[in-house]
């Protein structure tokens, strides 16, 4: 996403923080910013927005974070004198997937080119200026993140329906005149006789021209599902269609459509002729959430003021993405800083049940031994092209690859690809192995389990995991190891170990179950509650007994595959 910085101002006019210092406190509060540049002599930043912050696909979303941050006053432009008449357009709202819209009739328009400001600012954002009307639309779905749109209604007329197609119409011209098939369900905007946008995509006959005089303005926010599920199916990507697939905020919509309103009035004299027409399905209402003020200290490990939390909380508890007290307190956290948690100190936590499945434990044990006995291991695709069983295969719908659109049922398909992949590039002696799920249908049930497949270099071998006994922890067993060959090279090797021991007591058990004429150093180089990471330096051996001492001294040896 794009950013200009004179614009972010429109929200935040009392912010004077220097590019550099707004770059990093973007990315501080959760807001990646990879760079920021100069573009027709605006500062202009380029963000990556987190998918589950649909409201931060506008400026007045991060505006607001902002505010927050840096206790500024936030414009909330929703004082707009705005004169409505008596005329209710007759407009019908028939599909469920419409969560809200709003519509405006504007009259005596004058259309023409957009002022330098406009026209710069759609272009920066890489959207080609069209005229003042679009690129006014343009510039709110930027603003507030919420897509809207302007209908001539010389071509469309005032009797607007929103409704699933329902085959009233199979072709659909858009405005860049690509035709669409349209299915019985995808969610449209029509009159009585046609189709004349889609949820995602304005149609040819739904745009605004230099002859236009009159327009009905809409801003809307639809079911995020149906319009993933329309855009895939006609491999269509819009700016709009980005922005309506996410969460949305439906109570910013009359803010958006009043500005928009106001700005095309300002812009080509434009008079409102009708009353504003209001469809919300279910209006939605942040949830009451019980909040500890200490949460956010107790889930960080740092002090955290009571009064700075019960603050935060009550400026983002208008959010509807918040539904659980950990949401807030991760909000609390972020404002707090990240930067200011101390590096140099231990943090206070408390401690947790150990909820980590049995099979990951089991995992993580295999893992070790396959790459200690000289395994590679590799990741492949879930996907097939054939099925080892079609009576049992599952089959995909609207996969991203036609050619690949089964769910394997077994690794060692995967495995024969990967062997071809060796083999292409002509490397010697290869042993690999992969650790991942199978899928497969059993008496009218989908099945899926942890399957480990391996090459040994001669043969391909598959071991169900879920079938396996599963350690409880991964807490190796020391065992003691027999003479060593001895060599001068130094051999360095981890190994990951779950205990409730103090660091010192734990490393002097290891150490004393490794030779001294063989051990070079022994450390803790990671510690989280109760796991640790050792790094073992060995000396005096070569790498295939560094190897197998490492095993029998942290356990690793006792999985039978």
């Amino acid at each position: 996403m794009k950013l200009i910085y004179s614009h972010l101002q429109t929200f935040l006019p009392d912010l004077t923080v220097t590019p550099q210092k707004l770059r990093d406190d973007l990315t501080m509060i959760g807001h990646f910013c990879n760079f920021y540049e100069e573009i027709d002599g605006e500062i202009v930043f380029d963000l990556d927005i987190k998918v589950n912050r649909g409201d931060c696909l506008g400026y007045y979303g991060l505006a607001k974070d902002l505010s927050i941050y840096y206790d500024l006053k936030l414009s909330h432009f929703t004082d707009y004198e705005l004169r409505f008449t008596d005329y209710q357009l007759p407009i019908t709202i028939t599909s469920p997937d419409v969560l809200r819209v709003m519509c405006l009739q504007l009259s005596q328009i004058k259309v023409g080119e957009s002022p330098d400001w406009l026209s710069k600012f759609v272009r920066i954002h890489g959207v080609n200026s069209v005229n003042n009307v679009v690129d006014l639309t343009n510039y709110i779905m930027f603003l507030y993140g919420i897509p809207n749109h302007a209908f001539d209604t010389a071509k469309t007329g005032k009797n607007l329906i929103w409704e699933n197609n329902h085959g009233k119409t199979s072709n659909f011209t858009t405005l860049d005149g690509t035709v669409f098939n349209l299915s019985a369900e995808n969610l449209v905007i029509s009159n009585p006789q046609e189709v004349v946008s889609t949820d995602f995509v304005g149609g040819k006959n739904s745009g605004t021209y230099d002859s236009t005089q009159e327009i009905i303005i809409e801003v809307a926010i639809y079911n995020p599902v149906r319009i993933r599920i329309d855009s895939r199916e006609h491999k269509t990507v819009t700016e709009a269609g980005i922005r309506l697939e996410k969460n949305l905020d439906c109570n910013l919509i009359p803010q958006a459509i009043k500005h928009l309103a106001v700005l095309i009035t300002d812009l080509t004299g434009a008079k409102i002729s009708s009353d504003l027409f209001d469809y919300y399905l279910a209006p939605v209402i942040p949830p009451q959430i019980a909040f500890d003020p200490q949460l956010p200290s107790i889930i960080s490990g740092i002090n955290i003021p009571t009064e700075f939390a019960l603050d935060i909380v009550a400026k983002v508890s208008h959010r509807p993405d918040l539904n659980i007290a950990e949401d807030l307190a991760e909000e609390v956290i972020r404002f707090y800083g990240y930067n200011n948690i101390p590096t140099t100190e231990p943090l206070h936590f408390k401690e947790v049940k150990n909820i980590t499945p049995k099979i990951i434990n089991l995992i993580e044990q295999i893992k070790d031994q396959m790459v200690s006995e000289g395994y590679d291991e590799v990741l492949t695709w879930p996907l097939v092209s054939t099925a080892s069983d079609p009576k049992t295969a599952i089959k995909t719908e609207n996969g991203i690859n036609t050619e690949v659109v089964y769910l394997r049922q077994n690794m060692i398909t995967s495995l024969k690809l990967q062997l071809e992949q060796y083999q292409k590039y002509k490397l010697p002696h290869p042993k690999f192995f992969e650790i991942g799920k199978i899928y497969y249908q059993e008496n009218g049930n989908y099945v899926e389990k942890y399957a480990l497949g391996k090459y040994d270099g001669q043969n391909f071998s598959e071991t169900i995991l879920d079938d396996l006994d599963k350690p409880d922890t991964y807490l190796p067993k020391a065992i003691n190891n027999h003479a060593i060959e001895l060599t001068s090279q130094i051999v360095t090797l981890d190994a990951n170990v779950t205990s409730i021991e103090s660091p010192e007591k734990i490393i002097s058990h290891y150490q004393s179950l490794i030779p001294d004429n063989i051990l070079w150093s022994i450390e803790i180089t990671d510690h989280y509650q109760d796991k640790y990471t050792f790094r073992v330096c060995y000396f005096n051996c070569d790498d295939k007994t560094a190897k197998k001492i490492h095993l029998r001294t942290f356990g690793l040896d006792k999985i039978n595959l």
